[in-house]
């Protein structure tokens, strides 16, 4: 493709806010991974990264509260998943594939770490400590006596 006009520059910049993904902007487009990247992280269209932040933090907040209706439906899920690497564990045999397990594992501890580091990060309380120096002040050198 050759020069790109000023409406295909906005189409690429505002495809990349939809999908948040380089190549497949790329692709849709024609044009090289590079340009999408040059598009989107030129100082002139510094909103983009700006509107992208704003995009991820939004469906963030979409899949939180979607999963939150699921609540209980998520513990149930997970029960199942624990009963029956329960009982696979209890039945070893040369079929079990360790490798699942650990991997069902994982996914369900990333997961939880994932939520526990996103409500830290949500949550807007600060706890501030303040230092009062109460020692009695020696009157002859004007420092604190301990």
């Amino acid at each position: 493709m050759g020069k790109l006009t000023d409406k295909q520059k906005q189409e690429i910049i505002a495809s990349y806010i939809e999908c948040e993904n380089y190549s497949e902007v790329a692709r849709r487009y024609n044009v090289s991974d590079m340009t999408v990247r040059r598009l989107v992280k030129n100082p002139e269209n510094k909103d983009v990264l700006e509107k992208v932040e704003q995009k991820r933090e939004e469906n963030t907040q979409e899949v939180l509260k979607e999963m939150s209706k699921r609540n209980k439906t998520k513990i149930a899920l997970i029960d199942k998943i624990f009963n029956a690497m329960d009982k696979k564990l209890d039945n070893v045999d040369m079929f079990t594939n360790i490798k699942d397990l650990a991997t069902a594992y994982g996914i369900i501890m990333d997961k939880e770490l994932k939520l526990k580091e996103i409500d830290v990060k949500n949550d807007n309380t600060i706890q501030r400590i303040q230092i009062i120096n109460d020692l009695p002040e020696d009157e002859e050198n004007g420092t604190n006596q301990d």
